[in-house]
């Protein structure tokens, strides 16, 4: 009696494994179960489809890479070398394929059609979840990124090391681009023609608000190095939510650890982009730091200038306290009308009201040190007019830029910065507030249709 023998196996089509993963998923769902872990086990249903998928396409593509040989650079010839295997970290989890590796024996180059083919470079993490880790990383911490990537896809599981490699890379990227733009923008003037749409109302040239200031991050050599941060938006994106107090509907910020040169060549970079011309009116808003003045002095010289109305209270405040008491109900009291004269743009008076206190030591320096300051930015302080104009006389959006842009994410606790990892931070969480991530990273294009449920 003959004995048969066992089949081969046959492989299975791709619906045919989505519909055993669907009976599986049937088989261990029990029909009473909570809308909770009902979900739960959706989302591993469509995970588990999606790699089913996924690895299909893979290897279908990998099976029209049908030649025996390609042209190497070196003019020789790359020939088939072996079927090499690879695992790539995916949205959709853990991804296995074979693909052709070639191999130039005259130059020692080698050459993968199919990752060439599908835009995926050397790192073993695909586009998606780079472009997640770049959005997660710019926002909280590596290791924050790493849990929180975690718990809202178990699929893409990551060591706080492997996040910090992956968003600083991102981030070298990002400065990269910065760069070419800076030298782009080194060449380029501001335009001297009108704004287009504006040509067509009738309208007058945009304002634009500069407002610059810098805040210190920790290094890895326990040294602090300043950071210097720049915000520009135009006028009329400024909404009055409440007095003096407004939100920026446009708005983008640049950030420069590397000295004010460097951040100079950076902020004109942003002014270019940002369509500034020659037509319109720079309004510079800062505390009257020199390197400040030299900044508007060597990029605007015509610039409107506002000193920080809240820097200029510091400075009578200081007074105030060393004259009355600190907390004092007499201080207060006196400053009450300063600052009001202050609004009024009548600086003179209050700075002779200051020298008819009678101080003497330090409270007497404090005093000349104010007077000096005011006399000095004179110019600076026709708060009333600026408000007349619909313009802002506090440095609050620059002042909430570094703490958000650097603050909240560069100094929290523990945290010390290589100059190399702090620059690809700033590059990248600049490019990230500022929208630009999908120039950067662009998002797949394509998009699926589907059937309404009452067609299927």
């Amino acid at each position: 009696m003959s004995q048969e023998k066992n089949p081969l196996p046959v492989e299975m089509s791709l619906v045919s494994k989505i519909v055993a993963a669907v009976q599986a998923w049937q088989q261990q769902v029990p029909p009473e179960t909570t809308l909770a872990e009902l979900e739960s086990a959706a989302q591993q249903l469509a995970q588990r489809v999606a790699q089913l998928a996924v690895s299909e396409q893979l290897a279908t593509q990998a099976a029209a890479v049908t030649e025996k040989a390609l042209p190497c650079t070196c003019g020789g010839r790359q020939y088939l070398r072996r079927q090499q295997a690879r695992t790539l970290r995916t949205l959709v989890g853990p991804v296995s394929y074979v693909r052709p590796y070639f191999y130039c024996q005259a130059c020692g180059r080698s050459r993968v059609p199919l990752d060439e083919a599908l835009g995926q470079d050397a790192r073993d993490v695909t586009a998606g979840v780079v472009r997640l880790i770049a959005e997660f990383g710019a926002h909280v911490s590596f290791g924050t990124t790493a849990t929180l990537l975690a718990k809202a896809n178990s699929a893409v599981a990551l060591s706080a090391r492997q996040v910090e490699t992956i968003a600083e890379a991102v981030g070298a990227q990002a400065a990269a681009v910065q760069q070419a733009a800076v030298q782009q923008a080194a060449e380029t003037p501001l335009a001297t023609a009108p704004h287009p749409h504006l040509r067509l109302v009738g309208a007058a040239p945009r304002t634009w608000i500069i407002e610059m200031d810098g805040v210190f991050a920790p290094l890895r050599d326990g040294t602090w190095q300043e950071v210097k941060c720049g915000l520009l938006y135009p006028q009329d994106q400024r909404i009055e939510i409440s007095k003096e107090r407004g939100v920026l509907l446009q708005k983008l910020r640049c950030a420069e650890r590397d000295g004010v040169a460097k951040f100079r060549q950076q902020l004109w970079a942003q002014l270019i982009a940002a369509g500034v011309r020659a037509t319109d009116q720079p309004v510079v808003l800062g505390d009257g730091a020199a390197w400040i003045d030299e900044t508007v002095a060597e990029l605007f010289p015509h610039a409107r200038r506002i000193l920080d109305f809240f820097h200029v209270a510091e400075y009578v405040w200081k007074v105030a306290h060393a004259r009355f008491g600190e907390g004092s109900a007499a201080a207060k009291k006196w400053m009450k009308t300063k600052l009001e004269q202050l609004k009024q743009g009548r600086w003179a008076l209050v700075c002779r009201a200051l020298n008819q206190l009678r101080l003497t030591g330090a409270a007497a320096t404090t005093r000349d040190e104010t007077v000096r300051y005011l006399s000095r930015h004179s110019a600076q302080l026709a708060y009333a007019k600026y408000q007349a104009d619909g313009l802002p006389i506090g440095s609050g959006a620059i002042e909430g830029t570094c703490k958000h842009l650097v603050t909240t994410r560069c100094k929290q606790a523990g945290m010390r910065w290589t100059t190399v990892g702090l620059d690809a931070l700033l590059a990248l969480r600049c490019c990230v507030l500022n929208e630009q991530l999908d120039t950067l990273l662009p998002p797949p294009k394509l998009k699926l249709a589907w059937n309404n449920s009452s067609d299927l």
